[in-house]
């Protein structure tokens, strides 16, 4: 299990990865801060269900993906914007 964490001016949201997505958000995050537009799989957070995220990479200061396949049991319910 991994996710994407987005961090902006005031603000930072989390997003669970699709199982076979993080190679290519990895790749992805290469483009914060640049004048362009990513498509990244996601988790719906309500559904659990595979859904695409439209990022404005000029508006995202910094990105992460954290988290492995062998993150154990932990509890982490939360996604969508952090405050």
């Amino acid at each position: 299990m991994a996710y994407l964490m987005l961090y902006g001016v005031g603000w930072a949201q989390r997003w669970q990865v699709a199982d076979d997505a993080r190679d290519a958000i990895e790749r992805e995050i290469g483009r914060v801060g640049q004048d362009e537009t990513g498509h990244l799989a996601v988790l719906d957070p309500g559904s659990g269900e595979a859904t695409t995220l439209v990022v404005a990479w000029k508006h995202v200061a910094a990105a992460i993906v954290l988290g492995s396949e062998d993150a154990g049991t932990h509890d982490i319910s939360a996604t969508g914007p952090y405050r």
